[in-house]
């Protein structure tokens, strides 16, 4: 087997991943000087973590799967869970990667700020070409002009925000608790460990 999927690291995944999806659903911020709809979560800080201990490809397939678990008890009919994937990719692949590469907080830093970036425009992007079309329909700019709102005014000052300040904030929650989790981590490999060493 191979050693990110022993069975230390996949029952360390699967609580992260539950995590992200509990997340996912409270505490949800609503921040209303941008739109009311729009509602702050912290469901990244744990795939982020999950992607620092066992890399991006575990933290990519977390992500997936609190997704698609997260359509059962949504409202969006899938959609707004496919931009949710879109932007949290744009988010945990830089830091995962560059960390995996240089395994420094340094690097892992740099990776956060690229993320953060990353993830501000794809969620411009998933809103323009995919949220706003399937919820307004083709003509959204003329239904959302009858609401007073702007396309490119919400997509800048409400969604760009948005995206920045959720990106700051699992960022910055990521920083706090990774070397308390990957310790618990590393203290489950090591019984693991252990444990096959007295079998033989």
């Amino acid at each position: 087997m191979h050693r990110r999927y022993t069975p230390a690291n996949l029952t360390y995944a699967s609580l992260l991943t539950a995590l992200a999806i509990i997340l996912s659903y409270f505490p949800e911020i609503p921040l209303a000087f941008f739109a009311p709809w729009l509602k702050l979560d912290f469901s990244f800080t744990p795939l982020l973590i999950l992607g620092f201990s066992l890399g991006p490809v575990m933290a990519g397939i977390g992500l997936v799967i609190a997704n698609v678990v997260h359509i059962l008890g949504g409202t969006t009919f899938g959609v707004g869970e496919l931009a949710n994937i879109i932007v949290g990719l744009a988010f945990l692949m830089p830091p995962t990667l560059m960390y995996r590469r240089n395994h420094t907080w340094r690097g892992a830093i740099i990776g956060m700020v690229i993320g953060i970036l990353l993830m501000t425009l794809a969620g411009v992007g998933a809103n323009r070409y995919l949220l706003l079309p399937t919820y307004f329909g083709s003509d959204y700019e003329a239904v959302m002009g009858s609401m007073g709102l702007s396309v490119n005014g919400y997509l800048w000052a409400a969604i760009l925000p948005f995206n920045l300040i959720k990106g700051t904030l699992n960022a910055l929650l990521t920083q706090l608790l990774y070397k308390r989790l990957s310790g618990v981590l590393k203290e489950a490999q090591k019984d693991v460990s252990v444990q096959n060493n007295n079998k033989r």
